[in-house]
């Protein structure tokens, strides 16, 4: 659903400046995907010793890694994004830290790309001024049909059309876009978040590093995907952000064979100066947290959110060794 104009309505933002180099200290919780499932990363982050009671931070100098995908397909994406705004913020005061990653998910809102939002989701996004912003909106859309000058696209402007085209855009899709803009309320947070990110001897991303992306750097990597996020995606198909070879979609190292990957880590591993990468990204089917090439590699998109089985488990790094903590129960990684 990206109907001409959309996007180009809402105009573009300027640069946003990289966030400090990341440093690691004590205890670190790593989460996968979230999918606007606020109910599963409260459960998470409490079974973690990260929150307490009344959903506040108690992991004191912890560090909370985030691996992207917040939204999308859960009704609460909003709900997810201030909640761990908060957090930030507490974690901060405590001597602690909460990184987030940016995932496809995120970047496709911040494109204009809203296949996977939920249908509720736009209404708590509607204002009194809705309605003039989707008129507006409308007639936009009419006036550059018409001047196209292909007549295969001339319109039956019937109510019937018109309807439709109303179906497609529910009031709150312009505020919702607005949001995700990098100028917007939740864009200006999503430009701060890193594709890929080392604390000590981990590498995070997203997805994953393709061979095709082996001889970027972390600063690298991050630099042009924020560079995209904040143009809105106007770079075209070739953009980082949209490459399926990319670190926010690539899905290799879920699918590939262990075979055909070992070289491929192990060159990465070196290059980074780590001993494992962490990725999320793919559900890894009710298995939990999956370890690969002996640790190399671990897996922790675990369908944490309820649409994909709402399985309660993270990882957990603590002096050097990475472990599963998995329905309270702490699990080796091999």
């Amino acid at each position: 659903m990206a109907p001409i104009g959309r996007r180009e309505f809402l105009g573009t933002a300027a640069s946003v400046a990289l966030p400090a180099a990341a440093q690691q200290t004590g205890r670190v919780v790593v989460v996968g995907d979230v999918h606007g499932d606020l109910d599963r990363l409260v459960d998470v982050l409490s079974m973690a010793g990260l929150v307490g009671d009344r959903q506040e931070w108690t992991g004191g100098t912890a560090q909370l890694v985030q691996l992207g995908d917040l939204v999308d397909r859960g009704p609460r994406s909003r709900e997810v994004i201030e909640y761990l705004q908060k957090l930030e913020k507490e974690a901060r005061k405590a001597q602690g830290r909460v990184w987030r990653l940016i995932g496809n998910h995120e970047a496709m809102r911040m494109f204009g790309d809203l296949r996977d939002v939920p249908a509720q989701e736009y209404g708590l996004y509607a204002n009194r001024k809705s309605q003039a912003a989707r008129e507006k909106l409308y007639q936009l859309h009419i006036a550059q049909m018409e001047a196209s000058g292909d007549p295969r696209k001339r319109l039956d402007l019937s109510l019937g059309y018109r309807q439709q085209w109303e179906k497609e855009h529910p009031l709150g899709e312009m505020e919702l876009l607005q949001a995700f803009s990098a100028q917007g309320v939740y864009g200006k947070w999503l430009v701060e978040q890193r594709a890929a990110l080392r604390l000590a001897d981990t590498l995070f991303v997203h997805a994953g590093i393709s061979p095709k992306y082996a001889e970027w750097s972390e600063s690298r990597l991050n630099s042009r995907v924020k560079e995209e996020l904040t143009a809105g995606g106007r770079q075209g198909e070739d953009a980082v952000c949209r490459d399926l070879e990319g670190p926010l979609w690539w899905r290799g190292f879920a699918q590939d064979s262990e075979a055909s990957l070992e070289a491929h880590v192990g060159q990465l591993l070196s290059r980074h100066g780590v001993k494992r990468i962490i990725v999320g990204h793919v559900p890894t089917g009710g298995r939990g947290v999956v370890s690969r090439l002996g640790g190399k590699l671990v897996l922790a998109d675990v369908g944490l959110s309820s649409q994909y089985g709402g399985r309660r488990a993270c990882v957990v790094i603590e002096g050097g060794v990475a472990a599963a903590l998995d329905q309270g129960k702490r699990l080796q990684l091999k």
